[in-house]
């Protein structure tokens, strides 16, 4: 589909969705959940297109995600995760969404029956772990990107995700912390520079 920020996308019916999903409830990995049915049939803009995310599990650094994005206010609640508060922004595979007119008759949503019984019963690793998209990233996104993958950035200017000047300065930013990392492996401490921090130079 291309999507770029700002896109007016609608989110499929229970049905269309349902047909895209494994046994597991996913799609590529990735898990359509309980708290996403509510946005069944509802109009929303791309915030951002997610074809990169930071491993925050493994710390792993950057890894790819395929044709995913992020919907302007789409967070999730939580209420079939224990009531959990984080609040995160929820994942949407493109296929589970279509591009719209603003002067399109929008279509009354039609629930599924079969799609909230899938979902829940998939809420649970265990008795005392959920599952949601957090949990099940890295096999959502199993590739790492590299910060050199040049490509990326280009991504984030065409997609609308940032501006050129912004991409820039974050680019350089990893480019000196990359530095400041390699200079505290081979020079003596007395040539690092500030100490050899990271960008921000903060200690802890």
């Amino acid at each position: 589909m291309n999507l770029r920020v700002g896109d007016l996308v609608e989110v499929r019916s229970e049905a269309e969705i349902l047909a895209t999903l494994d046994e597991r409830g996913e799609l590529e990995s990735l898990p359509f959940m309980p708290e996403m049915a509510r946005f069944c049939g509802r109009r929303m803009t791309v915030h951002k297109v997610a074809h990169k995310l930071c491993d925050t599990i493994s710390r792993s650094g950057m890894r790819r995600m395929e044709r995913a994005v992020h919907l302007t206010g789409a967070r999730c609640d939580g209420e079939a995760h224990g009531g959990c508060q984080t609040a995160c922004s929820l994942y949407w595979k493109e296929a589970w969404l279509r591009r719209v007119d603003p002067d399109e008759p929008q279509a009354a949503p039609e629930p599924e029956p079969a799609l909230l019984p899938l979902l829940l019963a998939r809420t649970r690793k265990d008795a005392d772990h959920y599952s949601c998209q957090a949990t099940e990233l890295l096999r959502a996104a199993p590739t790492c990107l590299p910060f050199r993958d040049l490509g990326q950035y280009v991504t984030d200017v065409r997609s609308g995700n940032a501006g050129v000047g912004s991409v820039v300065r974050t680019f350089l930013v990893g480019l000196f912390n990359r530095f400041q990392e390699f200079s505290k492996k081979v020079l003596p401490r007395r040539l690092w520079f500030r100490r050899g921090l990271r960008w921000g130079f903060v200690e802890g």
